[in-house]
């Protein structure tokens, strides 16, 4: 080959490899898209939060939200690969770990937050008095029925004793004022909806049926903890900052979330009082994971056995 023309061809290989250098370059500092699955909730507030405060883009995040009205939905979307991260409550996040869906919990999210409501001048002031009647809850995975349980258990009920209904969480405080249930049980602001319109008033929080409960906590996919762990640190730290700035600026957040929420800043700083915001996936948090996965054993609600390795992934806010 000619001097001239193996000057050309090391020319040509030269460009084609600066031009896919460039490509890498660029492709590598695109911002990976991030799938989040959530209920729109004031349990869920730190994510709303940081919706509004436009905290994800802000540090370099291509967040896209998903809303969903079920946990276990949230979950099926993470075991086909629909999402990778998701705000779901705790009980469906322990059954799809125990059915092999691959995500851990990466986060905690709050504690208490949940309640019985019946209507404003329901002769039921007691458990005992719900024997017999029509109680709607967010569906038989949800953490909140679990709770009804563990509260019909101290006084030798069981679910056989009321008619359980499954009914879509936006709709259930319209299934009291229509009077199609004598009560239900529900997470905020759909428990403090009721009395703010006067279509009901609260027999009991769950702070009163367990206090200090673990209820939402994130989960992730395994995948996407294995190939993106810088963006689920930066994700994580978001989520951290924006619960420390929920439980420093109350007012401020009711506003943020009834925007999201189509409510009211009123009724949600009455809400937020019967939430309390974490974050840490600490020893504490993890013992009280485990001291509610006993609880559903003995209830029933759980088969099988988890450890603590096969719920947590402490590694970004352990």
């Amino acid at each position: 080959m000619k001097p001239k023309l193996i000057a050309i061809f090391i020319l040509m290989v030269a460009f084609v490899c600066l031009v896919s250098g460039y490509y890498y370059i660029e492709s590598s500092n695109t911002p990976q898209d991030i799938t989040v699955a959530y209920i729109p909730s004031d349990h869920e507030a730190a994510f709303m939060v940081g919706q509004a405060k436009n905290s994800y883009s802000e540090a370099g995040l291509k967040v896209k939200s998903v809303q969903m009205s079920t946990g276990s939905s949230i979950i099926s979307a993470a075991a086909s690969g629909d999402i990778d991260i998701g705000y779901v409550g705790l009980v469906p996040a322990l059954q799809g770990i125990s059915t092999g869906v691959p995500i851990k919990i990466v986060a905690a999210v709050n504690l208490d937050g949940s309640g019985i409501v019946v209507e404003p001048d329901s002769k039921i002031t007691s458990i005992p008095d719900l024997k017999g009647k029509k109680v709607a809850s967010p569906g038989v995975t949800s953490i909140q029925q679990v709770l009804l349980l563990y509260e019909l258990q101290k006084y030798n009920m069981t679910a056989s004793d009321l008619d359980i209904l499954s009914v879509n969480i936006f709709m259930i405080p319209n299934t009291l004022a229509s009077n199609k249930v004598d009560a239900y049980i529900a997470y905020e602001p759909f428990v403090s909806l009721s009395p703010y319109r006067n279509m009901g008033k609260v027999l009991m929080y769950s702070e009163q049926i367990m206090p200090g409960h673990p209820c939402c906590v994130i989960i992730a996919r395994q995948d996407f903890i294995d190939q993106h762990p810088q963006e689920l640190q930066k994700f994580l730290d978001i989520h951290k900052n924006n619960t420390e700035y929920i439980n420093n600026n109350r007012n401020e957040t009711a506003y943020l979330i009834s925007k999201e929420m189509t409510t009211n800043p009123d009724l949600e700083q009455i809400a937020l009082t019967h939430v309390v915001f974490v974050y840490k996936v600490d020893k504490a948090f993890q013992d009280n994971v485990m001291n509610f996965l006993k609880i559903e054993q003995e209830l029933g609600v759980m088969k099988k056995n988890l450890t603590v390795e096969q719920i947590f992934d402490t590694r970004f806010l352990g």
